[in-house]
């Protein structure tokens, strides 16, 4: 009581020192202006009309050279940049990081975008086989409905228990490259890169070997592969043309697809021999028998494509930069004595620092050699968004209902974000004070409820396949110039020959 009665003078002055500390501290913290107020220093929100427009431009879509605009637009249109469609339509496009937070701040519980539109048709028109039109085209609580089924991604459980076989898997491509090699030690690598993902997206799904890794592969494998990537471009074509021409190239293709990976989803169900896997996983969690193979064929169809160009890619820059590349290969054989060594080791302790892109794991190299590769080719230019409400980005208001792309690509070919933003260095994520950058900005797999659900999945895959590339061949490339297409996602523009010079231990 004594204590009580000494302390209710500082009692009584305790409120008006809490609202002078509050105002030393809020004199401290202040709020930075908008970056568009150094653009527009009138600082007036200009109002949708008065958006630099751009287009129609069909003809870059169907030259597959889109993203060339886009990162021209940035530097000779705006900032922001209003792109009109033949039907009138428009979307917006973003370039700067403080409109890609208000973007993602105001996605909602249900992020809306719009794309896949000739999938949600395909799958609507058939109602019997599919109670939900996917997560690409899927909208609101449909949406929702597939995402849960996964809803931290394809990672942790649905991976770890299968590392070491996505080892062995791995382990096969790297015997394939060597069977294919010709009399110049040379091999286009791009294919069986497509059908070892294939192969490792269907060992984590169905809990079995499809065949993707013998010598000539399998017909049905390679027909399956060949269809994903038809879908990619149609639905990249359909998005600003000829929509009717490209549902009708759509349907025989999907067709097949769905019929083969429906029939994988049934005989991992019924026949219960191939073990746990997602497929079985769902179906014992009770999930709707419709949904599941619509998300499988989704898991295929995101799988196939993403990783293999992302290492063509990167061994592509790695060609051109021999050093770099031994930095990384001696890292590696810390890890991995000798080309037979296994890269995940039967350690209980080690679970996800070896599958994500974390310090301490993974080779500080691959990690950054990947990083690096993400940031200047990546495997889409960025994501996309319809606002639910009215925004303001880059000082304009941008109505509800609006499709927003967030042009992540070009926003990290930007100098005030990366310095030297055009060039091959992944020294820049080894020795971060070496090089300006600004975090945030390479954000290729997206950020919030819509991150790509294959993102965990696609780390892990990214880094051991690396690890065992360059740990097993020194890479060179001694051919004419590789440009980009953009078919959905930044592909070569030609085949991608390598010289695959085997390392003797």
């Amino acid at each position: 009581m004594a204590l009580l009665k000494t302390n209710r003078p500082f009692l009584k002055l305790l409120p008006t020192g809490c609202r002078i500390l509050s105002c030393c501290f809020s004199s401290r913290i202040i709020e930075q202006p908008p970056y568009w107020h150094k653009i527009f220093p009138d600082k007036r929100i200009r109002n949708f009309d008065e958006m630099p427009t751009v287009g129609p431009v069909i003809e870059e879509y169907k030259n597959f050279k889109i993203h060339e605009s886009y990162q021209r637009w940035v530097k000779d249109v705006g900032h922001v940049v209003k792109e009109l469609f033949p039907d009138g339509s428009c979307c917006v496009h973003v370039y700067y990081k403080d409109d890609f937070k208000t973007v993602y701040q105001n996605d909602g519980g249900h992020p809306l975008r719009k794309s896949h539109g000739i999938i949600a048709k395909y799958r609507q028109d058939r109602p019997l086989i599919y109670g939900n039109v996917g997560l690409g085209p899927g909208l609101g609580a449909e949406w929702a409905k597939l995402r849960k089924m996964i809803p931290s991604g394809v990672g942790g459980k649905y991976y770890l228990p299968f590392r070491y076989d996505l080892e062995g898997i791995t382990n096969d491509f790297i015997e394939l490259i060597l069977s294919k090699l010709d009399k110049n030690g040379e091999v286009e690598l791009l294919p069986l890169l497509f059908r070892w993902a294939f192969e490792s997206i269907g060992f984590v799904v169905l809990n079995r070997h499809l065949g993707s890794l013998r010598f000539d592969g399998e017909e049905e494998v390679n027909n399956l592969i060949e269809a994903a990537h038809l879908t990619n471009e149609i639905v990249f074509l359909s998005n600003v043309c000829d929509f009717e021409k490209q549902y009708e190239r759509l349907v025989p293709i999907q067709d097949y697809f769905a019929s083969k990976v429906i029939q994988y989803v049934e005989d991992t169900i019924n026949l219960h021999s191939y073990g746990p896997c997602i497929v079985t996983n769902l179906w014992e969690a009770g999930f709707d028998v419709k949904l599941i193979p619509i998300l499988i064929m989704d898991l295929f169809q995101g799988a196939i494509a993403t990783v293999p160009l992302t290492l063509t890619w990167a061994l592509y820059h790695l060609s051109r930069c021999p050093g770099i590349q031994e930095r990384a290969r001696e890292e590696l054989i810390e890890r991995m004595p000798t080309k037979q060594s296994k890269y995940y080791k039967n350690i209980e302790g080690e679970r996800r620092g070896e599958l994500l892109l974390e310090p301490g794991h993974a080779s500080p190299h691959v990690q950054a050699i990947l990083r690096e590769t993400l940031r200047l080719s990546p495997p889409i230019i960025g994501n996309g968004r319809v606002s639910q409400k009215d925004l303001v980005l880059g000082g304009y208001m941008v109505p509800a209902g609006t499709m927003i792309v967030l042009q992540i690509q070009a926003a990290c070919m930007l100098e005030d974000y990366f310095e030297r933003p055009s060039e091959f260095l992944p020294d820049r994520y080894i020795d971060r004070n070496k090089y300006h950058q600004v975090t945030g900005v390479n954000i290729p797999f997206g950020f919030g409820a819509r991150f790509c659900i294959g993102q965990p999945f696609a780390h892990g895959q990214l880094i051991l396949a690396l690890s065992k590339i360059l740990r097993n061949f020194e890479v060179s490339y001694d051919r004419e110039e590789v440009g980009v297409i953009n078919r959905l996602h930044n592909e070569p523009d030609r085949p991608v020959i390598f010289k695959m010079k085997p390392l003797k231990q």
